[in-house]
């Protein structure tokens, strides 16, 4: 039957406080494996190999699966993060490219994807697209015209960064819910954070916020619904949630540096909230 995993990034197990306290790489993922994530993601091109390749038999022991999102500038250099990642003895679900090429020409753009997707195939990687700020995807409307042109684009939706782009504002008009519904049609995975129109990580419990984490709890039951649809309620798929709370200056703080919320036990809210909006969506397959 089809199922969810949820996912805890890496990078938001970073602290980067004013005292410089840290968790070590094995902290980090044995407190992961033991408040039942059933993966994690590294970033390519934030993350280097060797913290990569080290990270490798400590997910082995915990029994962890893997996706990377991957900071990608051309296709010779998708070609090297493929074959570094099929080097390692974990193999990703999926890879997320976030393309670091400019959205000037839609039809340049979904060139270059088709390539990263052929060079993903060939490698035996699934290769999806992130929509994200300050990369290719940058604008919804021009992703949507890229999945246009590249049919068999399957996306991750890190959904934060789409509402800052736009600046949309509450309620949302007809239109916001008839593009974001376009976009969720093709949504393969999911980045879990809350964002305003302004700010693109707020803490999720802070009751000006509550408008917010409704808004993006719509958001991902309609994903999950959709993915259902796609792949089928008695198929094999394993969709990823991934808790993607990045640290500052992602997160925010105050004026002592110290951060306003405690992310970590927001990543488990977050998982919790996924599990119950998937379980949901099933129940309605």
């Amino acid at each position: 039957m089809v199922a969810l995993d949820v996912f805890q990034s890496m990078w938001a197990m970073e602290f980067k406080r004013p005292d410089g306290f840290e968790w070590t790489l094995r902290e980090k993922i044995e407190k992961i494996a033991g408040a039942g994530f059933k993966g994690v993601s590294f970033d390519l091109g934030y993350h280097t190999e060797e913290v990569v390749e080290e990270a490798m038999p400590l997910l082995q022991e915990f029994g962890l699966a893997l996706c990377y999102n991957a900071f990608v500038q051309s296709v010779p250099h998708y070609e090297e993060i493929v074959s570094f990642v099929t080097r390692q003895p974990v193999q990703p679900r999926f890879i997320a490219i976030v393309g670091q090429i400019e959205p000037w020409s839609v039809d340049d753009v979904a060139a270059t994807t088709k390539e990263w997707l052929r060079i993903g195939e060939e490698g035996g990687v699934k290769t999806h697209v992130e929509i994200h700020r300050n990369c290719m995807t940058n604008d919804l409307l021009f992703t949507l015209q890229l999945m246009e042109r590249v049919p068999e684009l399957l996306m991750v939706a890190d959904l934060s960064h789409t509402l800052v782009n736009q600046e949309w504002y509450l309620p949302l008009h007809e239109n916001a819910h008839k593009r974001m519904s376009q976009f969720l049609t093709r949504a393969e995975a999911f980045h879990g954070r809350v964002a305003t129109r302004e700010q693109v990580q707020v803490p999720i419990l802070f009751p000006q916020h509550k408008p917010w984490f409704e808004l993006f709890q719509s958001w991902w039951l309609e994903g999950f619904e959709q993915y259902i649809a796609r792949h089928g309620k008695d198929s094999d798929a394993r969709c990823v949630f991934l808790s993607e709370l990045g640290p500052p200056v992602y997160a925010m703080t105050g004026a002592d540096g110290y951060e306003l919320s405690d992310r970590w036990e927001e990543a488990l809210l977050l998982k919790e909230t996924a599990e119950s909006l998937w379980d949901k969506a099933v129940t309605s397959a």
